[in-house]
């Protein structure tokens, strides 16, 4: 196989157990999505077989992750450490959909401990901040319509 398919292959799996662990989701629980066995998970996630098309759309959609979720890091010419010398583009910002909303409420319900949830909330915040001061630097320059 050619090397940057071999390298595609391992980045997909990698970003496929990243999402899987992130998700608190074992491989038996993705081979179920798919239609496939725990153990063909495991050759995803190592990069010895490629997952299709099809079943990386499947986990975008069942798993709720954009597509680009896969092959973000990824190098269309790789570098000597085979990643983007840039970063992946910043996808264009949009309302996060009433599904995400409740994800996170339900997620942050969850969570017992009083000093992790402030933490949590802090968190959010933040990532909120930063990404509205992207967005305002990006458009620096642009008329801005009255509020």
């Amino acid at each position: 196989m050619k090397p940057e398919l071999t390298h595609a292959n391992r980045h997909v799996g990698d970003r496929l157990r990243l999402l899987r662990g992130k998700m608190g989701l074992a491989q038996k629980d993705i081979a179920r999505l798919l239609g496939v066995s725990h153990q063909q998970i495991g050759n995803y996630e190592d990069g010895s077989d490629r997952l299709t098309a099809g079943a990386i759309f499947v986990l975008s959609q069942r798993l709720g992750v954009d597509l680009h979720f896969f092959f973000e890091g990824l190098a269309t010419s790789p570098s000597a450490s085979g990643l983007a010398e840039e970063p992946a583009a910043d996808y264009e910002a949009e309302p996060a959909p009433p599904s995400e909303g409740h994800r996170l409420d339900e997620a942050f319900a969850r969570i017992r401990s009083r000093k992790l949830r402030l933490l949590a909330i802090r968190l959010v915040e933040t990532v909120a901040v930063d990404g509205k001061s992207e967005a305002d630097s990006k458009s620096a320059g642009a008329p801005q319509a009255d509020p």
